[in-house]
């Protein structure tokens, strides 16, 4: 159980820790101004710098005076009297153990994934080329950014290395062209069989999971 204070205080030095890298990201976008790779987090991700913003204490943890939302239940405080039927109850706040029990699913699937990535051997040799696979033999360009090397030195650069993508979200991505040229074939069913710790992705994920 945390007292109001303590928890107050918590969630203002969590926001203000956000606050240095969505802050950045909050001033271009009202300045109209793009970043190729810090404002990727919040376009790829739909989750929005305020949600990001907002301390969570975790699973069996009573806030003093905190307020109920989704997934939120109004508790007894352990050591006060039991409040009679039509008297007050304290003023506690935490996850609801129903809330906990409807999420088990994603939960257990979250965890056996992290567990199947981190118990496997990182591959580091992939260079980031499954971006260069996305715009492989096509005029398309993505993110709004030109290609540096234009697209016959990109088709050039994907058809003479090895792609070996082991991450879905990034592999459905690839061209028609480029699909035959990875030597894996993640689906959306088998992400445990094949993320591994060394994918740019996989880390990126850790967010995910972790909001």
């Amino acid at each position: 159980m945390l007292d109001e204070a303590t928890w107050r205080a918590r969630a203002e030095a969590h926001a203000a820790r956000v606050d240095t890298f969505v802050g950045p990201h909050l001033a271009r976008r009202r300045d109209g101004v793009k970043h190729p790779v810090h404002d990727f987090l919040f376009t790829y991700y739909s989750h929005r710098p305020a949600q990001l913003r907002r301390w969570h204490p975790g699973y069996g943890v009573a806030l003093a005076g905190g307020e109920i939302s989704r997934g939120y239940e109004r508790v007894m405080c352990p050591t006060a009297p039991q409040a009679s039927a039509s008297g007050p109850l304290p003023d506690l706040v935490t996850v609801s153990a129903s809330f906990v029990a409807d999420q088990a699913g994603v939960i257990e699937s979250v965890l056996a994934l992290l567990r199947a990535t981190a118990g496997r051997p990182a591959q580091l040799g992939c260079f980031g080329l499954h971006e260069w696979a996305m715009v492989h033999r096509t005029d398309r360009v993505r993110h709004d950014w030109p290609l540096r090397l234009g697209g016959a030195g990109t088709d050039q650069v994907v058809e003479s290395h090895r792609i070996s993508c082991s991450h879905f979200d990034a592999f459905r991505f690839f061209t028609p062209a480029a699909r035959p040229l990875n030597t894996l074939s993640p689906s959306s069913g088998d992400r445990a069989s094949y993320e591994q710790p060394g994918c740019l992705h996989a880390n990126m994920d850790l967010y995910k999971h972790a909001f």
